[in-house]
């Protein structure tokens, strides 16, 4: 833990792809409808009207970034409700013509998870497949497993624990062209705070994004809607977003959304060259600094999300090593979870083809907008005494498995 020019303990946030401090500009653009404009949009007095345009803005602001009709943008609480809502949606829509689903054994949980009790309910019939050695999904593996039943693809752009970014237009036309009833869905939370997105380099007729990835406040996501696709919605009671989505919006969540999705694409290439450069250098210096540990993900950085640095560190757990980097004042993340008192390895990794033993160390590192080479610099010199230390109080240090040795 440092100490910053002015007296106070400076502590080191490397923890972005989880989630971003709300941006100033967004706040202040917030600040109306949190005080004076907090009426209901869909009541018929002047002071709702104005609420009401101000959604309406927010919602064509939005569309236009990301090339899309206003009517085709859906506003939610969120990445995982979108999620949720993609799923069950056209399941449901499609219920009589089928109810086959792919999907990748590396999605986020807000996938996986609604798919698995979609599955034991009877609703939907699920094909999970493995993650290449990169991280990213395979279009020949999708293209390998469609079938006659197959309704829905749900395949996320990004991977949120190893930044593999997965080519979502190639498996659109693989699956249209196999059958233009099928819907495609992708997760893009991740990638449209850093990548400028759009609905025709996707090409997907459902994409989920959020707001507070990129600087904007928690609690406002959306779902981008291809006109025409059918989708049945998941919370009912009132007529909201094309009665797809009940409940009186949040009207300060979505302006902020909006507001925090314009300050993203107008400073992109600046925010990109900062984050890139701050991930080329972890990249690069982890591995000759610290034995034993290999980057996870794509080594070719144009497949990779920028400032998303992932690895996996022998002879020691993840969990381990982000309490320690904890203490020394270094916010990080860790593909492993602790449950019931167990380290479980990270579901990604495995699906990589990582051995579980090697990925219960997994460790995430991910810069973002006002991250700076100091930030760098600290982890570079604070990690390799964690690992030193920790791998010291082991009585378990051998020589690596056999099946390690690709990963290093």
């Amino acid at each position: 833990m440092s100490v910053s020019s002015d007296g106070t303990t400076r502590r080191t946030y490397l923890d972005h792809a989880a989630t971003t401090a709300l941006d100033g500009r967004v706040l202040e653009a917030m600040m109306p409808y949190l005080t004076t404009e907090w009426h209901n949009p869909s009541s018929i007095y002047i002071e709702s009207q104005g609420t009401r345009r101000s959604i309406d803005s927010a919602r064509e602001k939005i569309s236009s970034i990301i090339g899309s009709h206003p009517d085709e943008i859906l506003f939610t609480s969120g990445g995982s409700e979108s999620d949720n809502l993609a799923l069950r949606g056209v399941l449901e829509a499609r219920r009589g013509l089928g109810k086959h689903v792919i999907t990748s054994a590396g999605e986020h949980h807000a996938v996986l998870d609604p798919l698995e009790q979609l599955e034991r309910s009877g609703v939907a019939d699920v094909t999970r497949l493995p993650l290449q050695r990169d991280g990213t999904v395979s279009a020949s593996d999708v293209k390998n497993n469609l079938r006659e039943d197959t309704v829905l693809i749900s395949i996320m752009h990004a991977n949120n624990e190893v930044g593999a970014i997965t080519n979502i237009s190639e498996i659109t036309s693989l699956a249209k062209g196999y059958n233009d009833r099928i819907i495609v869905h992708t997760d893009a939370v991740q990638s449209m705070a850093h990548l400028p997105i759009t609905i025709d380099n996707l090409a997907a007729d459902l994409i989920t994004f959020t707001a507070h990835k990129m600087y904007g406040p928690r609690g406002a996501g959306a779902l981008y809607i291809k006109s025409g696709t059918p989708l049945a919605g998941q919370i009912i009671g009132g007529g909201q977003e094309n009665s797809l989505r009940a409940g009186t919006e949040n009207t300060a969540a979505i302006v902020g959304f909006a507001t925090a999705l314009e300050i993203s694409s107008q400073q992109r290439d600046r925010d990109l060259a900062n984050e890139r450069a701050l991930q080329k250098m972890l990249i690069s210096e982890l591995p000759r600094r610290i034995p034993y540990l290999g980057i996870t993900g794509p080594r070719d950085l144009d497949k990779r999300l920028p400032g998303h640095v992932s690895c996996v560190v022998g002879f020691v757990e993840g969990e381990s090593i982000l309490l320690a980097l904890d203490l020394a004042g270094i916010a990080a993340s860790s593909g492993s979870a602790c449950t019931t008192g167990s380290i479980e390895p990270s579901h990604v990794l495995t699906a990589m083809g990582v051995p579980q033993d090697l990925a219960r160390g997994s460790l995430r590192l991910s810069f973002g907008r006002n991250s700076s080479v100091d930030d760098a610099q600290e982890l570079l010199l604070k990690l390799p005494k964690v690992i030193e230390r920790l791998r010291a109080l082991s009585p378990n240090i051998m020589e690596p498995s056999p099946d390690w040795t690709e990963w290093f």
